[in-house]
């Protein structure tokens, strides 16, 4: 199972919302996937990047770089080719980052 697969199943079996990926390769040298999710409580969003960690680390991938592990709003795991933010509900709306990637695909189904 790729990085992306494992990434997304892990959040989905967390139960975030509203789970969309950008695919990027087009249009960002840096990574392949933008994945942007939201958890319902802080609670979950910490439970995010520990079951995110594990998992890569489970499948021998790199273990990503964390941004925001204190927050109860926003955290950014940089797992190299995949960028993945898991937003409290409110925080995804005032940055409203879809907005910002609007033009570019998304993957409808990752399976």
């Amino acid at each position: 199972m790729d990085k992306l697969h494992i990434i997304k199943d892990t959040l989905e079996d967390l139960q975030l919302e509203d789970i969309v990926i950008y695919d990027v390769r087009e249009q960002n040298p840096f990574f392949d996937y933008f994945l942007i999710s939201s958890a319902r409580n802080p609670r979950q969003l910490k439970a995010a990047i520990m079951r995110v960690k594990n998992a890569l680390d489970e499948a021998s991938l790199p273990t990503p770089n964390i941004e925001g592990k204190d927050s109860e709003k926003w955290v950014l795991i940089d797992a190299g080719d995949v960028i993945v933010n898991v937003f409290s509900k409110e925080e995804r709306e005032f940055y409203n980052l879809e907005k910002m990637w609007h033009d570019v695909p998304k993957l409808e189904d990752t399976e």
